[in-house]
């Protein structure tokens, strides 16, 4: 059988010149016998026959590519075999010489029919070590299909380094195209005027012409716009191009990088969320929380960071400038009580401000939401639980309990959560914030137990155990929040013992770091008004007590209340 289909295949190539059809015949018998030859395939399309099935076949089989060739001691190079990949962007193909060139134009053939998963998966399996000019192109191509303009952007910014000098030219297209979209008409004009005068301007005259001229009809230039539209009109007839001709309000639908972030399905342009209005709102929300946390100076310092990178990233992708490819992913490590899951919505509310997610959504979150009783649960239970974060921030609190050894034995439940994540956290970082708590010392374990994890973290916050002055400031805020006030005596005695707490250890560990810290004075207000309330209560005349009589927690309201307080946390000092 090897012989007679090498002794076909070497036919077929030899009557391409003068009988192309024939050897289409004799290509398609080839692959009717065996499926898996990928030369017969490459023959296919070099006959024009580029179908979903027939680069399907050839990239399914392209471990065999050569082989029947080599059969048949014909050079694959002799075919000739030229593959479109040129995608929205122009008449681009590329000589089929090698299986790198037939998955790129498998990758391109599915994002044209709305394979983007299928088509990025085909490319990210190109081995890289010299083709990441060819992947970063491949990418823009299935980026421009699915309208993710600032992704295209990223794929072709370093393109002026690209060893194929063409492609790195069609690659000032693709930017000049993504720049349109995006409404920056002056970056677009400018590159696209640059680019028809390159080594791919004729490929790409189409493509040029039109963004050119909705860039133009956008800038009110109406004279320019309409002159290339004749121009299309005459050389390439379409439907869009009749409508612009006729309608001089037809102009590109631009987009925005919030929008496009603001996506509930990335690739479905249609999916922004409706209501994109009040983020000025969301910005002034968590930058007035941020002021009112007390203490916390060290955060509100890396907050102001976070915020200010990630704003000023936006505007640099969106002018078509170099952003480091940072993850938004953030560590908050430090004891309990000490304002992190309220950090967490500061962070939600400014990422949503910004465009970064869709909504100020924070989702809390613990072991259980992700660790699941059986087998192979664990991974649908974090998926789960993922889905139900998608366009807002997953918090997930003492996350080091994920991961749970115990005497020795790894946790295979916990593990296949902590899989599931990472993959999640990779595949989902354009609608997905994941930010972990903890004490420092758990997380540093946590991290060390997954090779992957620490690097998908580039910001991390510690939080600091508040001063014993900062629980009586906190003390006084939740006071005045319930209509209530410490009296003098009754703050030093909050001071008294949060100094005491500071210089006490339980198992190990800092007292008030035990207690909570905002939280142990949060339970120290509300046992001192209940002490308040019981002796208001046994008071002979209510209806006569004074309003501040009401409100004052008193310097014995406060004793009683320490006293109870410690004793339900077991902090006796």
């Amino acid at each position: 059988m090897s012989e007679h289909l090498a002794s076909l295949f070497g036919t077929a190539v030899g009557m391409l010149p003068t009988a192309p059809a024939r050897s289409l015949e004799l290509f398609t018998e080839i692959t009717d016998l065996d499926e898996a030859a990928c030369d017969a395939w490459v023959g296919r399309i070099r006959c024009g026959d580029t179908d979903r099935v027939t680069l399907f076949r050839a990239w399914y089989s392209r471990n065999n590519f050569g082989q029947l060739a080599g059969a048949a001691e014909v050079p694959m190079i002799s075919l000739g075999a030229r593959v479109p990949i040129g995608g929205l962007y122009g008449d681009i193909t590329y000589p089929v010489n090698s299986p790198l060139a037939i998955t790129m134009g498998f990758a391109v053939k599915e994002a044209a029919l709305g394979n983007y998963t299928d088509a990025l998966e085909a490319l990210e399996s190109i081995p890289s070590t010299g083709a990441e000019h060819l992947v970063s192109w491949g990418k823009a191509v299935v980026y421009g299909a699915g309208q993710r303009w600032t992704d295209v952007i990223d794929e072709v910014r370093a393109a002026a380094s690209w060893p194929d000098r063409f492609l790195a030219a069609a690659a000032g297209v693709a930017h000049g195209v993504a720049a349109a979209n995006l409404g920056l008409f002056t970056e677009a004009e400018r590159r696209l005027v640059e680019s028809n005068s390159s080594p791919a301007g004729e490929a790409c005259a189409q493509a040029i012409a039109w963004y050119l001229a909705m860039t133009r009809r956008g800038q009110g230039n109406e004279e320019a716009a309409r002159a290339l539209l004749e121009w299309l009109q005459a050389t390439h007839p379409t439907p869009q191009v009749t409508a612009a001709l006729n309608d001089p309000n037809h102009r590109l639908q631009t987009t925005t990088a919030e929008q496009i972030s603001a996506r509930r399905d990335i690739w479905d342009p249609d999916s922004v969320e409706a209501d994109t209005t009040g983020r000025d709102k969301l910005l002034a929300d968590a930058q007035s929380e941020l002021e009112r946390q007390i203490g916390l100076a060290r955060v509100k310092e890396q907050i102001e960071r976070y915020r200010a990178a990630t704003q000023m990233a936006k505007v640099r992708a969106a002018r078509g400038m170099k952003v480091a490819q940072a993850s938004k992913h953030m560590i908050f490590t430090g004891p309990p009580g000490t304002g992190k899951t309220t950090i967490a919505r500061v962070v939600a509310n400014i990422l949503a401000g910004l465009g970064v997610i869709a909504e100020p959504k924070l989702i809390e979150t613990s072991r259980k939401d992700f660790v699941a009783e059986y087998e192979g649960q664990s991974a649908v239970k974090t998926a789960r639980t993922i889905d139900r974060a998608l366009g807002g921030v997953l918090f997930i609190d003492e996350a080091y309990t994920l991961v749970q050894e115990r005497d020795g034995r790894a946790d295979p439940f916990g593990t296949e959560a902590l899989d599931t994540l990472l993959a999640r956290m990779e595949n989902d970082r354009d609608r997905l914030v994941v930010i972990i708590a903890g004490y420092s010392s758990d997380i540093d374990r946590l991290l060390e137990s997954n090779d992957g994890l620490r690097s998908r973290f580039a910001t991390r916050i510690e939080f600091d155990s508040y001063a014993p002055e900062e629980i009586v400031d906190i003390a006084k805020v939740i006071a005045a929040g319930n209509d209530s006030a410490l009296s003098d005596d009754a703050a030093k005695h909050v001071l008294e013992a949060a100094t005491l707490l500071t210089t006490s250890t339980v198992n190990g560990k800092p007292a008030l770091d035990v207690a909570g810290n905002g939280r142990y004075a949060r339970q120290l207000v509300e046992a001192g008004e209940q002490t308040r309330d019981m002796r208001l209560a046994r008071s002979l005349d209510i209806d006569a007590l004074a309003d501040d009589q009401l409100s004052e927690i008193s310097a014995d309201d406060m004793a009683a209340a320490i006293v109870s307080v410690h004793a339900r946390l077991n902090i006796g000092t």
